[in-house]
């Protein structure tokens, strides 16, 4: 069955420990063979329609294909992958789990709303007949036409494979059988075995309910993307165990490689399975990504996650400088290279006690600075793009994240040595509280339009005195 339901936010989370345990959420039924509801990164090139576009911004589904998730192109902006939990004997539960907006399928109406479709396919194995195989077509029904416009991860689906540990060849097929838009992936899972003593990989979830036996089903609904945003509440993490008595294991959060804050926690459950649920307080999360690593008291051996830690939704990098990349912006050269030069055990507390400073309404779940900050960045990418580079990226684009849009330009040709021209861009006090009078020039006459030397060093007085 298919599951309509965004990710949960709103500013706030509990305080306490890192790692602060809860009760966890009981799902409605046990995972089935193919129900509803992000491993390290990869090389090669990207799938089409996904090729790598500077000019494009955001860009997640890059960033999750460097990661190795499993990423669909821009006509299907779906992500996925593939977690393992200890399955029956000595076998491995293998789940995929994907991610999609209703953007991305299309709706017809079907009273009382309005109904898409959409297929999976799973094989695993290159043999006759393979390893595992999963087949479905799932139904999402929303009440309204808006719906169906979401762009956020507004559908999660999951699968349930049994196999045996090792190596396998596996493809991912996914489509909506209307608009024909869909993503086909080839991977090579490695599944491994669990034995006594052994620990899973931390899994990002949503909800969770911890398991006594591992014939049963997982009952879960994991988080594919594996991603949480600064305004988000607490993420949750779900780790099982196999131990003859009392599982003791421990979770460590690495930053940058730097192990930043580990925890020790005993996981409940009868013997020999073992399992948790935590919630990781977000003041210890960087932007970009950490690791999660579970590993048994006295051992050096663990698996690990990532964890991706957005500014807000789609605005995610795989590390901390490029996020600062899409700060740049955002303060004073001072106030940002203080944020580039912090330590991995700093990043966390200076990058949201930056990201709260500029919140002119920390009573509301949005951030209505940046909100409006990263709405710049895409409107001048699409305005100012030239062949000099990307259209936020350009001096007529700094300036107009930084300030706005102008309250008047006026253009100007040269003729005297060539095809050049100019723009003068004007702001009001009532726009700034300052006057400022900018102008711009492009010998070439191209579109490339550059801040005259007067005019930079005019525009860096104006971004320290709106800044400080």
């Amino acid at each position: 069955m298919t599951s309509t339901g965004s990710a949960p936010g709103g500013k706030g989370h509990p305080r306490g420990g890192l790692f602060c345990a809860i009760d966890a959420c009981l799902l409605a039924a046990a995972l089935a063979s193919a129900a509803c509801g992000p491993t390290g990164p990869r090389s090669g090139a990207l799938p089409p329609g996904l090729a790598p576009d500077s000019a494009r911004i955001p860009n997640p589904l890059a960033v999750y294909d460097e990661l190795g998730l499993i990423a669909g192109d821009f006509a299907f902006p779906a992500v996925g992958r593939v977690a393992y939990l200890p399955g029956p004997a000595d076998s491995t539960y293998a789940i995929f789990a994907l991610s999609v907006s209703n953007s991305a399928l299309r709706f017809r109406r079907a009273d009382p709303g309005f109904l898409a479709r959409y297929n999976v396919r799973i094989v695993v194995g290159d043999r006759v007949p393979p390893a595992a195989r999963l087949e479905t077509s799932e139904r999402v029904r929303v009440a309204s036409f808006r719906e169906t416009a979401r762009r956020d991860e507004s559908v999660v689906f999951q699968g349930l494979l049994v196999l045996a540990p090792g190596e396998y060849p596996a493809t991912f097929e996914v489509r909506d059988p209307a608009s024909g838009n869909g993503l086909s992936v080839r991977r090579q899972l490695s599944v491994p075995g669990f034995g006594p003593g052994s620990v899973s990989a931390p899994l990002i979830v949503y909800r969770a309910e911890p398991r006594s036996a591992r014939e049963e089903p997982p009952a879960l609904i994991i988080n594919p993307r594996a991603t949480v945003h600064l305004d988000d509440p607490a993420p949750l993490v779900y780790r099982e165990a196999l131990a003859a008595d009392t599982a003791v294991a421990v979770l460590e959060l690495l930053t940058a490689g730097v192990v930043t804050l580990t925890s020790t926690d005993t996981l409940a459950g009868a013997t020999p399975l073992h399992a948790a649920v935590d919630s990781i307080d977000p003041d210890y999360l960087a932007p970009g990504t950490v690791t999660l690593r579970a590993r048994l008291p006295g051992t050096e051996a663990a698996d690990s996650a990532v964890l991706v830690v957005g500014l807000a939704p789609d605005w995610i990098a795989a590390d901390y400088e490029g996020v600062m990349g899409f700060l740049r912006y955002a303060g004073t050269p001072d106030q940002l290279d203080s944020l580039r030069a912090a330590p991995p055990r700093e990043r966390a507390r200076v990058l949201r006690t930056f990201w709260k400073q500029r919140d002119p309404k920390p009573e509301t779940a949005a951030n209505e600075f940046f909100a409006g900050y990263f709405r710049r960045i895409q409107d001048a990418n699409n305005r100012f793009a030239n062949p000099a580079g990307p259209g936020w990226l350009t001096d007529r684009g700094a300036v107009y994240v930084t300030l706005g849009p102008p309250d008047e330009v006026t253009r100007h040709l040269d003729t005297r040595e060539g095809p050049g021209q100019s723009q003068v861009w004007l702001y009001e006090e009532d726009s700034l509280g300052f006057e400022l009078r900018l102008v711009f020039f492009d010998p070439a006459g191209t579109g490339d339009f550059r801040l005259t030397s007067d005019s930079h060093r005019v525009f860096q007085e104006a971004v320290r005195q709106l800044y400080s």
